[in-house]
């Protein structure tokens, strides 16, 4: 059996302590000691300079995060000078090949010019009606010849044609085209420019591994985002209780923004444009997206929509 025995003054000593403490504390200003002001002023100084610094910090007044971020820009500049620096071997050795590749091209004449594109026409289904060469006009790699050629085809494989003239061996330019609807095809008239001594941008797999990542990614985001609609079919048109006549109304382009949108129609009375909520005749323009257009007549509504080409 223990005993614990407690001593009553300690508690007394504590609690005299406590209230001699509070008695200082409300104690007046002017019965400070000189002591204690100077460690009150000392302490607010302390509190009112972290504060401040603080403040300068977050606000970045002296521009040490600008400077930073100045310091980050300029790092990645100097190593995008350095690998352009790296590169100019191979930028040296094709432009002392160049003069060879251009002067292979004195041997290429007229006659070139007309098979290779007739050979493309062939390859992407365009019907050649007439090539004629024309004469050469300007020096160096400036000298240049003029191709007419009339043709028969259809949307789809003239832009075939059009994006193979990219993969010819010599740099052939179309400067003029005048393209026509004629019955159930396509009438093109088109002017080409054949520059012998120039060649298109080849894409070879060394400048595709040379290619930064970020490049390629906003390449390919561009290419999937390039889509083209032929302007030359009819409008597919469907309708919710009847079906309309197609050859009244032809959706020709479409117009969109963030806030509205404009559709491009082919009429009797010829080409107007309309937005969401605008009449057009006995109809009403309900709806206008990326695809097309919705028209209202009552309780019969059809959709007039773009063709997509490639």
């Amino acid at each position: 059996m223990s005993t614990t025995f407690f001593e009553a003054g300690g508690a007394a000593h504590g609690s005299a302590g406590f209230s001699r403490w509070v008695k200082r504390a409300r104690m007046p200003l002017e019965a400070w000691s000189r002591r204690r002001r100077w460690l009150v002023a000392a302490t607010l100084a302390a509190l009112v300079f972290g504060v401040g610094a603080y403040g300068w910090n977050a606000a970045d007044l002296a521009g040490l995060e600008a400077s930073r971020a100045a310091l980050a820009v300029s790092t990645q500049r100097l190593a995008h000078a350095r690998h352009t620096l790296a590169q100019l071997p191979s930028l040296r050795r094709a432009a002392a090949a160049m003069p060879a590749t251009a002067s292979s091209a004195v041997s290429w004449n007229s006659a070139d010019d007309v098979r290779i594109v007739s050979e493309l026409a062939t390859q992407s289904g365009v019907a050649l009606l007439a090539v004629e060469p024309g004469a050469a006009s300007g020096e160096g790699v400036e000298r240049m010849r003029v191709l007419q050629l009339t043709a028969r085809t259809d949307f789809v494989h003239l832009m075939a044609f059009f994006h193979g003239l990219a993969q010819l061996p010599v740099l052939i330019v179309p400067v003029d085209v005048t393209v026509k609807q004629d019955g159930k095809g396509l009438a093109v008239a088109a002017t080409l420019q054949v520059y012998a001594a120039l060649r298109p941008v080849p894409d070879t797999p060394a400048a595709s591994a040379e290619a930064s990542p970020d490049a390629d990614e906003a390449a390919d985001d561009d290419d999937e985002g390039l889509v083209f609609f032929d302007p030359f079919a009819k409008s597919q048109i469907s309708a919710s209780g009847e079906l309309g006549d197609a050859s009244e109304l032809r959706l020709v382009g479409l117009l969109r923004d963030r806030t509205r949108g404009l559709a491009l129609l082919d009429t009797p009375d010829g080409t107007t444009t309309v937005a969401a909520g605008q009449r057009l005749g006995v109809e009403r323009v309900t709806q206008l997206d990326a695809l097309g257009i919705t028209l209202a007549n009552g309780g019969a509504t059809r959709t007039l929509t773009l063709t997509e080409a490639s």
